[in-house]
């Protein structure tokens, strides 16, 4: 296997944290202070933005409310419910340091399994999380065993056992993202990411629902990004389920044919011409 090109070091630079929010006024307040406090933890400079996506409940009352505590708080709103894509773009458009990371307004993506992620960001442009939280089906488990026991007879080598059962959905949309983008990543729905920010550059959002944690993982793939493998979250005793609220946004394959018919990379940038080897063409006169 060829070496992985290095990457500059990462994992102490500025950081910044989005919590994409909606109708979620019940645990708001205590996730900021959760969060905020883990940040302050890790004596570097970091921005944290709240997201509420329309919420009608007073989510941003209560996030506001608390600005004065947690001076680097920043919240953002949508007037209308637009998606778990649309928050992300919003969150991405404020994002000012080379850190970014997001994660679902929700008790179960907690700060603790941060530090997993930064361990491997220096070696990656991209960690996402593997929610391991539901035992694997006994059916399942057998046929991987068997599956591994064959990729060792004939490779000498074997893929290891799932952390964790996704349920239909998420294992299904791993299939496709597998099959249709060259995505190796497990979890590809797993609402819990860090990554550098500069591969957003290249990397516009095109969706506005949950298909929107496919598309970045397929987009930073094609364009040669480096992927670590899924780091799965919470302890034994707290496992995190395999459970996404998705919210509004438009339908999942809808904008997964999108990506895959009309994928949308930004403007190229091309180098700059080398004056030492151009001729200036002058008009005839």
């Amino acid at each position: 296997m060829p070496d992985l090109p290095a990457l500059p070091p990462a994992a102490s630079q500025p950081l910044t944290v989005a919590l994409l929010a909606h109708n979620d006024a019940v645990h708001v307040e205590n996730l900021i202070s959760t969060w905020a406090e883990y940040l302050n933890g890790l004596e570097r400079d970091y921005q944290l933005l709240l997201v509420d996506d329309g919420s009608v409940d007073d989510t941003t009352q209560r996030a506001n409310g608390l600005r004065e505590k947690v001076p680097r708080l920043e919240v953002l709103r949508h007037e209308w419910p637009a998606g778990v894509g649309a928050a992300l773009r919003t969150a991405l458009s404020t994002a000012r340091h080379p850190l970014f990371f997001y994660t679902l307004c929700d008790p179960r993506y907690r700060p603790d399994d941060l530090p997993r992620l930064l361990k491997s960001i220096d070696l990656v442009h991209c960690v996402a999380g593997y929610r391991a939280g539901r035992p694997v089906p006994a059916v399942w488990r057998t046929a991987g065993w068997l599956s591994r026991l064959l990729c060792r007879v004939i490779l000498s080598a074997a893929p290891d056992p799932l952390p964790g059962w996704l349920g239909w959905r998420g294992h299904g949309a791993g299939l496709l993202a597998r099959v249709f983008f060259g995505v190796r990543n497990r979890d590809v729905l797993c609402p819990y990411r860090l990554m550098r920010r500069d591969i957003f550059t290249r990397i516009p959002l095109q969706s506005n629902g949950p298909f929107v944690h496919v598309e970045i993982l397929a987009k930073a793939n094609f364009l040669g990004c480096i992927l670590s493998e899924d780091a799965p979250l919470g302890a034994i005793d707290r496992p995190v389920k395999a459970e996404t609220r998705d919210g509004p946004g438009e339908d999942f394959f809808k904008e997964f044919r999108r990506v895959l018919d009309r994928p949308d990379f930004g403007p190229t940038v091309l180098p700059a011409p080398d004056k030492s080897t151009t001729t200036d063409i002058l008009p005839a006169g």
